[in-house]
């Protein structure tokens, strides 16, 4: 377990100023905030934070949160009209962590992570962009070679000068892809790496949140549930909406789970923002509260409150936990996968590649028999990645994995329907285009598992639309596969004159 340190600045010497780096911040932030010119209630009113606490910012007799001073940036930006340098504010944040490291060295090493976390995906992002636009450069370049290959085919009979400039340029095509595709290589490289550093940097934040929230909460006495929301009425009713919200989050991670239970349906009644505390419940209590309070959000049904609990426990799923969040999400009674399938989606959502996709799926399905439903998580891997349209490459990498169940519920998500929408024909082209940009190995994985899908409906769907697209090399590909597995014969041939049509001729130029 991560050892966590102790705060060093107590609250008492911060008060009196005996924080050096808390009031040397507060001078640097008082000189930010007499560029204004206006008093501090007014800046207080217009920020929605009590006088006294601006107060105390300003004179470096309390740590400013980074939210404040991020708030003072933006409002002497504007009243100034113009930006301040970068230097200037990275200097401000900079004595904001030093500040931090010394009152309370847990944070910092919170806020130090983040910042670590938050470049770390910035340099997954920049590198996903790169190869977003290698692949369609490659792709042009692709199309390019083929015209030129056309070209000469049809000048075959002119072979002059036109066939060694057309040579030529083919060439020089084919060393430009060469090199692209090396470049390619490198950069996925990169994003593998700025990924796993990613992952890496998220699984100690997560875990040093998860540490922290087992603490106890601050001394602040024990008050019972009764007056809590007397005192919130009397907030909100004075619109002191930050203090009213501060309580609800400590609420939220240190009264007992009836005690939260009876608190969010009290909010419910009353419509005072209970999607904010089922969040904060979800985001700050320890995973095993947070699994034991799931049947009190689902009862809500589909609810906004419902929705953003859903997100906050999604943003805590890793590999690591991933098994235990499903399994605590499991309707005990009827072993419905609903509330599961909706975290396990969001949490996927939140992963950038089809290796992590893969990883998470079957970390947090190990152990368990088939799925009953995971709609959602399917739809979600079957349209939710720009590079992986259909879902072809997480299904072969599920099935790689061993889960077949799971692959074949992303294949029938993704490709699995029947012919009776509008832009059917578009989609049969384009996942033509998506199976060729496969390599061979991944086609020999992907015509595998379409050949010993137990859904012949499927089945049938998946090989009916290349048909369709006219996808006469991948199609004896498949037919090939199916009939050294002896399953051609499941296919059903009359539900599409095309497929059917598609059949014979496969047979008809076996024969010859």
């Amino acid at each position: 377990m991560t050892e966590v340190a102790r705060t060093q600045g107590s609250s008492s010497e911060i008060e009196r100023g005996g924080v050096p780096e808390v009031a040397a911040l507060g001078n640097v932030l008082k000189g930010l905030f007499n560029r204004l010119d206006i008093p501090q209630a007014q800046y207080a009113h217009r920020v929605h934070l009590d006088k006294s606490a601006v107060s105390r910012y300003l004179a470096g007799r309390r740590l400013a949160p980074q939210e404040f001073i991020d708030r003072l940036v933006r409002e002497v930006e504007e009243h100034v009209g113009a930006p301040l340098q970068q230097e200037a504010k990275e200097a401000i944040r900079n004595q904001r962590l030093e500040a931090l490291r010394v009152c309370n060295p847990d944070e910092f090493r919170l806020e130090t992570l983040r910042g670590e976390l938050a470049r770390s995906r910035r340099d997954t992002e920049r590198a996903h962009r790169n190869i977003e636009a290698l692949h369609a450069l490659l792709e042009r370049k692709e199309s390019e070679v083929r015209h030129v290959a056309d070209d000469l085919t049809r000048l075959r009979l002119d072979w002059g000068a036109e066939r060694t400039a057309l040579t030529r340029s083919q060439d020089e095509l084919l060393g430009e892809i060469a090199r692209l595709r090396q470049d390619l290589q490198d950069a996925e490289l990169l994003r593998a790496d700025a990924e796993r550093q990613s992952r890496e940097l998220r699984d100690h934040v997560l875990g040093l949140e998860e540490e922290l929230s087992r603490r106890g909460p601050a001394v602040r006495g024990d008050v019972p549930l009764e007056l809590l929301k007397s005192r919130l009425m009397g907030m909100w009713d004075e619109d002191d909406l930050p203090e009213a919200s501060r309580d609800l989050t400590e609420a939220a991670w240190s009264r007992p789970l009836e005690e939260v239970a009876e608190l969010l349906r009290w909010l419910l009644e009353r419509g005072a923002a209970p999607e904010t505390f089922a969040a904060d419940v979800a985001r700050l209590r320890p995973l095993d509260d947070v699994l034991a309070f799931a049947p009190e959000v689902v009862r809500l049904g589909r609810t906004r409150t419902r929705e953003s609990w859903t997100a906050a426990v999604a943003a805590r799923v890793s590999e690591r936990n991933a098994a235990v969040v499903f399994q605590g999400l499991r309707d005990a009674g009827t072993r419905s996968d609903s509330e599961a399938d909706r975290v396990l989606a969001e949490a996927v959502r939140r992963v950038r590649s089809n290796v992590e996709v893969v990883a998470l799926v079957t970390a947090a399905l190990a152990g368990t028999a088939t799925p009953v439903r995971l709609t959602r998580l399917a739809e979600k891997l079957a349209h939710g990645s720009r590079l992986d349209r259909f879902g072809l490459r997480v299904s072969i990498g599920l099935a790689e994995a061993g889960r077949f169940d799971v692959a074949a519920l992303v294949l029938a998500a993704g490709c699995g329907h029947a012919h009776d929408r509008l832009g059917d024909d578009i989609d049969d082209v384009r996942l033509g285009h998506a199976v060729r940009e496969l390599d061979d190995a991944g086609i020999d994985a992907l015509f595998d598992l379409v050949t010993w899908l137990d859904d012949t409906y499927v089945m049938t769907a998946f090989t009916d639309r290349l048909a369709r697209a006219h996808e006469t090399a991948l199609l004896d590909r498949l037919f090939t596969t199916m009939v050294d597995h002896g399953r051609l014969e499941l296919l059903d041939l009359e539900s599409s004159e095309p497929l059917a049509n598609a059949v014979r001729n496969w047979r008809r130029s076996r024969q010859q």
